[in-house]
């Protein structure tokens, strides 16, 4: 009869913990993550690496935009022409429009391949903080339930004085020790009692399936055990230890997980920067990204339904984290990450705009481009809103530091380009001068040339008239 009573106080066991994979995007933010120490720093660091991958494309494309529309601005009188002559006939404006384009060497599809590649980029970006956040959220939760475990385990016997015993279908492990509150029971598995203790050993550790009993006589030692009009002596045994269990968890979330999720304000960047939002996860959260993963098991992929535990239930997850309420309700943010990566997106695209501004108002025979970049660049905020909001504020952050390096990449190009071409034309304008200036020498020089020709040819002509006049003379003189 007392094992029966044992079997039925038993403390839930959520057995083995399986690890989730990564792909090698998702291993360089772990790499960064733990290297650093500190989570946002290594987000930050992941976002500028990403930057310095796409960066000479970035500066081709900004180099390539700028000379475009500097080449635009020079031709700006022609262009402003052609949208008067053509105010009507928006087909042959595009026609004449692209002449001039081919005519001045302006490509307008010359940046398309690097706003592609920034655009593959930014979804790779944020396919690999998805991730990330899925798997961080799985290897806290496992570091939480290790937290049970080890403190339901601390109560049970040492597997090396432990006293196993084989009954029907089961293996029974029970300790000497006062202090050995609680029991091991297995199923048998391939082991009988001739099977060596030290493999025995190894299956009870290795096992998913463990279930603890509590050792009634033994607990009556702990005086916070006892029975209630509204509680068993049984019952408040079973919640003693859960609670001390619950509580371990509650010290490795505050102690551990918090500190290694949590950068400036928010409270767990793989969760999004808002107040609706919370650092810890309902289960209905919980179970969206535990569902989206792979586990690992010997070595192959296996789907949440297929594994051989019921750690990543219902039951188990809210039991786990029953001391984790407050952090459940709790704010995990105040919209700033997201308010910052809206407002960074807005002032790039506005920066942009303006650095395109020739480009757009010609780009149309009525100059509607610059409206239609403009509603663009309200679409594009938008969209980059709606992702904020959606996913974790390690995303928000890596906008925030994407946009700024953007934009200092952009008025750094802008500066650079626009100083190389104002000294072009001054030395293209110093050439034409110095042309100029050799020129009037040259017809100077030939003038003066001309000059002494024709005053030579004058001289010859008049001493050629006196020679004849002489002759003549001569002739004329009577001889004596």
């Amino acid at each position: 009869m007392e094992l029966i009573n044992l079997l039925e106080q038993a403390i839930p066991s959520f057995g083995q913990t399986f690890d989730v994979s990564l792909n090698w995007i998702g291993q360089l933010i772990r790499l960064l993550v733990s290297g650093v120490g500190i989570v946002g720093v290594g987000i930050i660091l992941f976002s500028l690496i990403l930057r310095c991958v796409v960066l000479p494309f970035d500066v081709y494309q900004r180099i390539a935009m700028r000379k475009q529309n500097q080449k635009m601005k020079e031709q700006k009188e022609r262009m402003e022409k052609l949208q008067k002559q053509y105010a009507n006939d928006e087909k042959m404006y595009n026609q004449k429009l692209t002449e001039m384009y081919k005519e001045n060497g302006i490509s307008m599809f010359s940046s398309c391949l690097p706003m592609i590649l920034s655009m593959v980029i930014f979804f790779v970006a944020i396919g690999a903080f998805n991730d990330y956040s899925q798997y961080s959220a799985i290897q806290n939760y496992n570091a939480l339930v290790d937290a049970y475990n080890t403190k339901i385990e601390s109560y049970c016997p040492d597997l090396e004085s432990a006293t196993i015993t084989f009954e029907e279908n089961r293996i029974l492990v029970k300790g000497d020790g006062a202090e050995e509150y609680l029991y091991y029971r297995l199923p048998a598995g391939d082991y009988t009692a001739a099977s060596p203790a030290a493999d025995v050993k190894a299956y009870i550790e290795e096992s998913a399936n463990k279930e603890y009993l509590i050792d009634l006589e033994k607990t009556k030692s702990i005086s916070e055990i006892t029975a209630t009009a509204e509680k068993t002596y049984e019952e408040a045994a079973k919640d003693y230890f859960t609670a001390k269990a619950q509580t371990a968890v509650l010290e490795a979330y505050e102690g551990g997980v918090a500190n290694n999720t949590s950068f400036l304000w928010v409270k767990n960047v793989w969760a999004t920067d808002a107040a609706h939002v919370h650092p810890v996860l309902s289960w209905n959260e919980f179970k969206t990204k535990a569902q989206a993963e792979k586990y690992d098991v010997d070595g192959e992929k296996v789907a949440l339904a297929d594994l051989p535990t019921q750690v990543y239930t219902e039951d188990a997850y809210n039991l786990i984290t029953g001391k984790l309420n407050t952090y459940k309700d709790a704010p995990n943010g105040y919209y700033i990450l997201i308010l910052l990566s809206i407002g960074t997106i807005l002032l790039q695209q506005f920066v942009t705009m303006r650095s395109q501004k020739e480009q757009n108002q010609f780009s149309t025979v009525d100059g509607q481009g610059a409206a239609t970049q403009k509603m663009t660049m309200i679409m594009m905020t938008a969209m980059f809103a709606v992702f904020s909001f959606m996913y974790s504020a390690a995303f928000s952050l890596y906008m925030v530091v994407s946009n700024l390096f953007s934009l200092c990449a952009t008025l750094i190009i802008n500066k650079v380009v626009d100083g190389v071409i104002a000294k072009k034309s001054e030395r293209e304008e110093k050439a034409k001068l110095d042309n100029r200036g050799l020129s009037r020498i040259e017809a100077a020089k030939a003038k003066g040339r001309e000059a002494a020709k024709e005053s030579r040819e004058k001289k010859s002509a008049k001493e050629e008239t006196k020679t004849v006049k002489a002759e003549e003379k001569s002739e004329n003189k009577p001889e004596a």
